[in-house]
């Protein structure tokens, strides 16, 4: 029995409390099968449901993500395979685990489950108590893996992304780009006259100042595939997915905006006696064979003419595409 269109696409609001729970999506075109796990499961987590792959995808994507996917094998028009192979090759979903739930309990499915991806393969009849107890194991597991990859991609003073987690994203979302034919944003920025601050001030409060600049830059990148990142002393980046250069100067003004209510002092500067930053803006509408490097240095050379031309402002390389415009 197939969902409605209406139970897909409805959005029950859920209080502060149920916000902190761990988030289900179910995934069954069976509406009996649907109740059930929400009768068995809604008490302890967070459950959403669709009953086609189009609309999983979509909610898999939004934010906050779902914490877990229990899938069907069996379901019209794209089986829960297929629809498995679609999250793990997105590397928005990528990480979310996946449990199977099937009538199909033969040793071929379960090894194809498996070589797809999911962590787990429960057969029907499901008992709940046992299907708690393997969310709750695979929860943690994935809880534990996502603190340990922390340690490795944030940078210890701001506690923000490192160069490191930039170098992997560059590369995937260039990969991206060029397999979507879609836009790929970037904004280099650098503290102006910074040198200047730590000699006037000391490096500790220097230390102080970027931990409140990468905080409340931070705040300026929303959508879960863009990334900001610390890397170098007194140097970000924004990566902005699918951004043409209206948007990606909109959130270089945005940038500017937010220093200037920060109002940190400098008194070292030779110009502004406030903290200011210079931004690079460089878009790439990449193809098959171009390097993700050039991107990096258009918005380099971007930013030194923002230094060149006075600083406190951004500058744009026009749309990259191939080779800069």
């Amino acid at each position: 029995m197939a969902l409605t269109q209406t139970a897909q696409s409805t959005i029950t609001p859920i209080s502060s409390n149920e916000a902190k729970r761990a988030r289900l999506l179910i995934v069954d075109d069976d509406s009996h099968q649907v109740r059930f796990y929400l009768n068995g499961l809604s008490k302890i987590y967070h459950c959403s449901f669709s009953g086609k792959a189009e609309n999983a995808l979509q909610l898999a994507r939004q934010f906050p993500q779902p914490d877990l996917i229990i899938l069907d094998v069996v379901m019209p028009e794209v089986n829960g395979f297929e629809l498995c192979s679609m999250l793990k090759e997105d590397q928005l979903t990528a990480h979310i685990p996946v449990i199977f739930v099937s009538g199909q309990d033969d040793m071929d499915s379960k090894v194809k489950g498996f070589s797809l991806g999911c962590v787990d393969y429960i057969p029907k009849p499901v008992f709940i108590p046992e299907m708690e107890a393997r969310i709750s194991t695979h929860i943690k597991l994935k809880q534990q893996t996502q603190l340990l990859e922390s340690l490795a991609y944030v940078d210890p003073l701001t506690e923000v992304s490192n160069r490191r987690k930039y170098n992997e994203t560059i590369q995937r979302e260039w990969a991206r780009s060029i397999r979507y034919a879609q836009p790929l944003a970037m904004l280099i920025i650098d503290i102006d006259h910074f040198k200047q601050f730590n000699d006037f001030y000391g490096h500790g409060v220097g230390d102080d100042c970027l931990i409140k600049v990468a905080s409340e830059l931070k705040g300026v990148v929303h959508r879960p595939g863009d990334l900001f990142a610390r890397i170098g002393g007194e140097e970000f980046v924004i990566l902005l997915a699918d951004c043409g250069i209206d948007g990606a100067e909109k959130k270089a003004q945005e940038v500017i905006n937010v220093m200037g209510f920060l109002n940190i002092a400098n008194q070292g500067a030779p110009r502004h006696d406030r903290v200011t930053v210079s931004i690079g803006v460089a878009v790439a509408l990449p193809k098959a064979g171009d390097e993700a490097l050039n991107l990096f240095q258009a918005a380099d050379e971007a930013l030194y003419e923002a230094k060149h031309r006075g600083r406190n402002q951004f500058k744009s390389s026009r749309f990259y595409n191939g080779k800069q415009a």
